[in-house]
């Protein structure tokens, strides 16, 4: 075979695949959607609307397409939902229309207590989000992983917006297209372009992007599926119970159906996460970031009020998604700017309530930085770094810090570090670091206190464990898959049940990458969330994230609950607590049904709280 003929038949090949990917075919659907409302009761709420609903779980490892009904959905108008005292918890459903609907409203009402016993009690409808799940094109390793595909083209749930139409998704061109609105108009922007044609840098800090701070009428078409996301905030102190409310839809101005809400909400509020190996050591869960007032005045020409507004919103959307400790830019040497700068993200910070320690706050290479040869810098260094650390025990309360080394060093620069190291330690910082144990290990591992790494087994947490220092994962996978299930669970119980001391991953947003996931042929863009000029709009991954640090949470209680009843000296309750532990060690983490898991540690929690005497 020829090259030219093989190039031919590969280029036939691929133009199949892509087919395969991503050719859509609505009409089928509205075949499959009319024989299931064929099959419908005379009393289903269904029967006699131009769309169907599945309930449908929401951090599903399955790619929900426009054009595919759900198999792990069921045609139903109950969101059942369970959730601690101060969770966010999600909840999903799809309408999957066969006629088309030009204007469907969605109105929330608020979750009234419906137990019998206890007082009346309402959740209300400022706590209830919901958006919808945007589908737009990513390369084809989209869903699982943050390497870059630019050979294919599939469609990817991923956005959750108020406003559908802030991205404009051409299904025939396979193409992606971002609104700005400017002043003299809104425009859309062509966000899907070659790597060629667009670098993928966007001037999020100044380009005025923006969703709608509350959910918008959409549009149905016949045979396109669209997702929805509640998500609801319980109150951190409210009765338990059971929290009735629905979600009215209406269809071009007619009541045409109306969704349940059922929430139970839990005896107890979750405790701030703790290691698998030690209930006494905090879990650090934080991820790198280009959030600081440091990015912001440099991108807003110096506008303050722009830098802290943009800020305050992203350090809150991180605490709301389980972030708990701040990786803050680092800096190297003081000026005026510097220092003011430095003093006000830190107030910044303790705000928004980040807990100690705070990472990346100065950084530890002054060996590699500065050189012996240039010993008055470096002297201005060490002070600057004195001073560094005054600040923040004076603004935040305490000296807990990490000072950050360089990024994937060589053996080279970790030996040139070493110096460096060591003089901040004398002043009292900690050092991390990113790299393996592998190399890091045998030539500095006694210094460094925090080492972050690609790993997630627990032979690697056991070295560091044995020197007192800590260990993170900051790729098993980079951010990027958007896949929620798998996020859940390698930022969650995956990392815990090896005994790491927390999540430190890379990235909360790209900054090179941003809207434009063709951009590289190499990586995809590193997005949790997606940067607006003021703000970020949220995607299911980062949901994901979140509850994988609830789910370590969760086990946090359960541990905590199984140890007190463990020297309880009841021999139902050391039983109960026995059991608990053992269900959690043999539990297959990278397999098990998560939200099954969930429940099985609720229902332990529930058992060990009543053998322990707990009120409801």
């Amino acid at each position: 075979m020829g090259k030219k003929t093989a190039a031919v038949l590969l280029t036939f090949f691929l133009s199949g695949y892509l087919f395969a990917e991503t050719g859509l075919r609505f009409d089928l659907n509205v075949k499959k959607i009319q024989e299931e409302a064929a099959k419908l009761g005379p009393d289903s709420p269904w029967k006699n609307q131009s769309f169907l609903c599945y309930v449908v779980p929401a951090l599903s490892p399955i790619r929900r397409l426009p054009d595919c009904l759900p198999p792990d959905g069921r045609i139903d108008d109950r969101l059942i939902l369970v959730g601690a005292r101060g969770e966010f918890v999600p909840g999903s459903f799809m309408l999957t229309p066969w006629q088309k609907v030009a204007r469907l409203e969605v109105k929330v009402s608020p979750l009234i207590r419906v137990s019998p016993d206890g007082p009346k009690a309402i959740i209300p409808t400022e706590n209830i989000d919901i958006r919808v799940v945007k589908v737009w094109w990513q390369t084809g390793t989209g869903w699982g992983s943050y390497f870059g595909d630019p050979t294919r083209r599939q469609l990817i749930p991923e956005l959750l917006v108020h406003d559908e139409n802030l991205i404009r998704v051409d299904l025939n061109k396979r193409e992606n297209y971002l609104r700005v609105d400017y002043p003299e108009g809104s425009q859309y922007l062509w966000v899907s372009a070659p790597p060629e044609v667009d670098d993928g840098r966007f001037d999020h800090h100044r380009e005025p992007v923006a969703d709608s701070p509350v959910l918008l009428p959409v549009q149905l078409l016949p045979g396109e599926n669209k997702q929805f996301w509640v998500t609801i905030k319980v109150p951190e102190k409210i009765v338990s119970g059971i929290y009735q409310g629905k979600l009215n839809l209406i269809a071009e101005g007619a009541d045409s159906g109306t969704i349940q809400i059922q929430l139970k909400v839990l005896p107890f509020n979750l405790p701030e996460p703790r290691t698998y190996y030690d209930l006494q050591k905090p879990f650090y869960s934080f991820m790198y970031n280009d959030c600081s007032l440091y990015t912001h005045l440099e991108a807003t020409a110096g506008d303050w009020n722009l830098a802290e507004q943009k800020l305050r919103a992203e350090l809150k959307n991180m605490r709301e998604h389980n972030l708990y400790q701040y990786l803050q830019r680092s800096i190297r040497l003081f000026d005026d700017r510097n220092k003011k700068i430095f003093i006000r993200n830190l107030k910044l910070v303790k705000e928004a309530g980040f807990l100690p320690p705070l990472f990346d706050a100065f950084v530890s290479s002054g060996s590699f930085w500065f050189p012996p040869e240039t010993t008055e810098t470096y002297q201005k260094y060490l002070q600057d770094a004195t001073e560094a650390l005054k600040l923040i025990e004076k603004i935040l309360g305490h000296r807990e810090v990490y000072f950050f080394g360089y990024d994937e060093p060589g053996r080279k620069t970790l030996l040139a570090e070493r110096q460096g190291w060591k003089d901040l330690t004398r002043l009292g910082a900690r050092i991390y670091s990113t790299g393996r144990t592998k190399s890091h290990f045998p030539l500095v591992g006694y210094a460094e206190h925090f080492v972050n790494c690609p790993e997630n087994n627990r032979e690697s947490a056991e070295k560091w464990h044995l020197l007192g220092h800590r260990i993170a994962s900051y790729a098993c996978p980079h951010t990027g898959p958007e896949n929620p299930d798998l996020v859940r669970r390698r930022h969650g119980l995956v990392l815990y049940k090896a005994n790491f001391d927390g999540t430190g991953n890379y990235k909360y947003y790209d900054q090179h990458k941003i809207w434009n996931d063709f951009a590289s042929t190499q990586f995809r863009g590193f997005n949790m969330v997606y940067p607006t000029r003021t703000g970020v709009i949220d995607t299911i991954q980062w949901e994901g994230f979140r509850a994988g640090i609830d789910d370590i949470r969760y086990a946090t209680l359960l541990k905590s609950l199984a140890e007190k009843a463990m020297v309880s000296g009841k021999v139902e309750a050391v039983y109960t607590a026995k059991k608990a532990l053992t269900w959690l060690e043999i539990m297959e983490e990278e397999k098990a049904d998560l939200d099954w898991v969930r429940l099985e540690m609720v229902e332990y929690i529930l058992r060990l709280r009543k053998l322990a005497g707990e009120k409801e």
